[in-house]
């Protein structure tokens, strides 16, 4: 495999390097080897570029075996939030391959992190998921939290994915939406507002 003596060297330049290969590229059957080079990369804190293009990659090629793991990785306390947007992202994304199920993004949310909120709602953005009206209420009350729309102009915002996701949504949630967002005099939230309503995805917060 032409990656594989790179994702095992042990050398984060080299891991980082082979991760953003596979995950660019698209290319399956990496998953033990992307599994192995996180095992030697969770620990090193320097090391969270590495980690994100690890996980992104095993999102990106299905790697669903690795779900259990990743939310082993997700109790630690590990220091780099990017790291945390990245394992909820990975999870929930990983969760929705076959059929639809919400279970970590309720449990994100319940989290009180802020970056693993971001993952989770990023997650149901670019799985493309359409929110059923009690699951659209139930996360909007959540990410409209004055703590989130204090860094409504953060592309990492959980508010914002949902708001990109809207353009898939029934005409009456993303009506809500779209008001709700009306407030905000930000140039991110107006772009995104704008792709909504011309019904399309904008792919301006996509993370792979």
């Amino acid at each position: 495999m032409k990656y594989a003596e790179d994702l095992t060297s042990g050398k984060t330049s080299l891991v980082k390097k082979a991760a953003k290969k596979i995950l660019k590229e698209r290319l399956t059957g990496y998953g033990a080897l992307l599994h192995q080079a996180l095992v030697m990369e969770i620990d090193k804190p320097k090391s969270w570029e590495s980690q994100m293009y690890i996980i992104y990659a095993m999102a990106a090629t299905n790697c669903i075996d690795e779900i259990s793991y990743l939310k082993s990785l997700i109790l630690r306390n590990i220091p780099t939030p990017v790291t945390y947007r990245s394992l909820a992202l990975a999870i929930v994304y990983l969760e929705n391959s076959e059929i639809e199920n919400l279970s970590f993004v309720y449990e994100s949310l319940e989290s009180n992190n802020f970056s693993q909120v971001a993952g989770a709602c990023a997650a149901i953005y670019m799985k493309k998921i359409v929110l059923k009206d009690d699951d659209f209420n139930k996360i909007m009350s959540h990410v409209t939290e004055p703590k989130y729309l204090e860094h409504i102009g953060k592309v990492t915002n959980p508010f914002l994915f949902i708001l990109a996701a809207s353009y898939l949504f029934s005409q009456s949630n993303r009506d809500k939406i779209l008001s709700f967002s009306e407030q905000f005099d930000v140039q991110l939230v107006k772009d995104i507002i704008s792709d909504v309503k011309k019904g399309k995805d904008g792919k301006r917060i996509n993370f792979f």
